[in-house]
């Protein structure tokens, strides 16, 4: 019976030895499964991650694409207002002549442009269809300075001193190109 009590014995011990290892190994595989699930959700947030790192990076290249090209579109479609802005009026000022006010108009730019050269003899250079205004207006401003028909322009005149060094541009074109440029700085600067 000692025999019989102590193959029973190894037995009962074994089994428990097994039910001790199928314990232990339940345990190792529920921590494995564990951690692989972590890993795995990890793994699945990092992606996540980069997908909505991309996707972000993405939507804001595409963001600042339309807005620039939207920004391109508002300038050219200003400048095209502003080139057809100064079209028409230099359409207009080239039937300025035809304008009752043009004797006075031609007087003032006269005058500014002599003012602008200041005292001392100067050349006048003006068109030959205002040779009769330029008389009445020198004799107006007290001065005879030499005066040139050799400028075709829609009106107004180009002063200049003897030598040349000094030019002053009072004509319709020298004005509405200022204008243009300085109606484009305030364009551009908006």
């Amino acid at each position: 019976m000692a025999y019989e009590d102590l193959l029973k014995s190894v037995e009962e011990n074994a089994h428990e030895k097994e039910q001790e290892l199928r314990v232990r190994a339940a345990a190792e595989i529920r921590e494995v499964k564990e951690r692989a699930a972590r890993q795995a959700e990890e793994i699945r947030q990092a992606r996540l991650d980069e997908t909505d790192r991309a996707a972000a990076s993405e939507r804001n290249k595409l963001l600042y694409l339309a807005r620039a090209e939207s920004k391109e579109q508002l300038i050219r479609v200003r400048e095209a207002a502003f080139e057809k802005a100064f079209a028409a009026a230099g359409h207009r000022l080239a039937g300025l002549r035809s304008d009752p006010k043009y004797p006075a108009i031609f007087s003032r730019l006269l005058n500014e442009a002599v003012d602008t050269l200041g005292e001392g003899a100067c050349v006048l250079h003006i068109d030959p269809r205002d040779a009769a205004l330029a008389g009445p207006a020198l004799a107006a401003l007290g001065i005879s300075p030499a005066v040139k028909t050799d400028l075709t322009t829609a009106g107004g005149v180009v002063a200049s001193i003897m030598d040349g060094s000094v030019i002053v541009a009072n004509t319709v074109e020298s004005r509405l190109e200022r204008a243009r440029d300085l109606r484009r700085e305030e364009i551009h600067a908006l």
